[in-house]
């Protein structure tokens, strides 16, 4: 899976082609750790092409979440398709972290 990475404002985006699952996850670590090296802390994770993803990236996700807090930082999550958003829904991971529509919403939301 290949991760591209684009900076706007104060937020970088993170955007995974495929899904997100124990198998695939270093390639959105190694993105993550790449930004957050040259001090990102606003990050926004675009779901728009990712179609799954399963309880080990949810669990990371929630865990990147929790470390950007404790950096003054935050995580958004925008673009989720209708299985991924489900997903979010039934595990409450949408309560934790922000989940937008697109990812004009999720980066206006860090200003």
């Amino acid at each position: 899976m290949q991760v591209r990475t684009s900076r706007l404002g104060v937020a970088t985006y993170l955007a995974p082609d495929g899904p997100l699952t124990r198998e695939t996850l270093a390639a959105l670590e190694a993105g993550v750790a790449e930004a957050r090296a040259k001090g990102a802390v606003d990050l926004v994770v675009d779901l728009r092409r990712v179609p799954f993803a399963d309880s080990r990236a949810l669990e990371y996700l929630l865990d990147l979440s929790a470390e950007l807090r404790r950096k003054d930082g935050s995580l958004r999550l925008a673009n989720p398709g209708e299985i991924c958003r489900d997903i979010l829904a039934v595990t409450g991971l949408d309560q934790s972290i922000p989940v937008f529509a697109d990812l004009e919403s999720a980066g206006g939301s860090f200003l």
